[in-house]
């Protein structure tokens, strides 16, 4: 079948009308007829009925049915001819909100700038999801909050970075660099179950049966909850960090700190070749993370 058919075809199908039709393609109207007898001869099949004195077009049976061919046959032509508009490097990656808004910005400006060839595709979802999108070959790499031993995933631990607590930019608070959990009101927490590490050591100190007055299902949402004198928040420290730098908010560490947040790298075991290259470009300007970010801790893989 020849494409310039088949988007006559469905431009007939569109505009309803082979006049209209032409007008949209900037084609003759012998021209659009022509090329659906083409197409109707190929298939051996009558898609549009004719009748004189019709303004708009009526498909026979044949012509319903090609519809949904049609539209996947442009599709699948499409998406084979953008293959050789491709650069040679390109690489699909997904992360968890946290990760990718705090700490992978700068790589991904980096590789902007010295591969300005090379094309990245980000994802943000949560770890459940960016496994099963690693599983189906739709990203190539990506960053994790939780270990799940999958056959064809590599999985590696990335980095680990202290929680800390975040308050208002208060003199109160600032002048207060560490505090006990127990100074802490759980009544003016804004939590958020960081990971299951974290929740034990959560409900070491503060009663689980008790939930908190406002919980957040996206760790990055306390900041703009946080408005009040009494409001804390532990948070990861490279969020802290970053909200600190704004001056609206301070750090305090805590004297009996909740285990540090690991974070997760995966690869599929299988990756494609046409992907290693940008991968190993990648992996080279995430390493500098450790000295952009001196608090993230490396981990050797066990």
């Amino acid at each position: 079948m020849n494409i310039d058919d088949i988007q006559a075809f469905l431009a007939i199908v569109a505009n309803q009308s082979l006049t209209k039709a032409a007008e949209f393609l900037h084609l003759s109207q012998s021209s659009v007829s022509h090329r659906l007898k083409n197409l109707e001869r190929e298939l051996g099949l009558v898609l549009v009925e004719r009748r004189k004195g019709l303004k708009t077009i009526t498909l026979t049976p044949a012509g319903e049915d090609f519809i949904q061919v049609a539209e996947k046959w442009m599709h699948l032509l499409l998406e084979t001819q953008s293959l050789k508009s491709r650069t040679s490097l390109s690489l699909a990656i997904g992360s968890v909100d946290s990760v990718s808004t705090y700490l992978l910005p700068n790589v991904y400006q980096k590789i902007i700038s010295q591969h300005p060839a090379m094309r990245l595709h980000i994802y943000t979802k949560n770890s459940t999801e960016l496994y099963d999108l690693l599983e189906q070959r739709t990203i190539d790499i990506a960053f994790v909050l939780q270990e799940r031993l999958i056959k064809n995933i590599e999985l590696s631990p990335f980095f680990a970075e202290p929680m800390v607590v975040l308050r208002l930019a208060l003199p109160e608070h600032q002048a207060v660099q560490y505090i006990h959990p127990e100074q802490l009101n759980p009544s003016d927490e804004l939590y958020h179950e960081w990971f299951p590490t974290y929740q034990i050591w959560h409900s070491k100190w503060w009663d689980p049966l008790k939930p908190p007055h406002i919980q957040v299902s996206n760790g990055p949402m306390v900041l703009p909850l946080l408005r009040t004198a009494h409001q804390w928040a532990i948070v990861p420290l490279s969020i802290a960090q970053s909200a600190a730098a704004t001056s609206k908010y301070t750090i305090q560490k805590l004297t009996d700190p909740p285990p540090d947040r690991i974070c997760y790298k995966l690869t599929h075991k299988m990756a494609k070749s046409s992907t290693k290259e940008a991968l190993a470009i990648f992996e080279a300007f995430a390493a500098e993370l450790y000295t952009q970010f001196d608090y993230l801790n490396q981990i050797k893989h066990r």
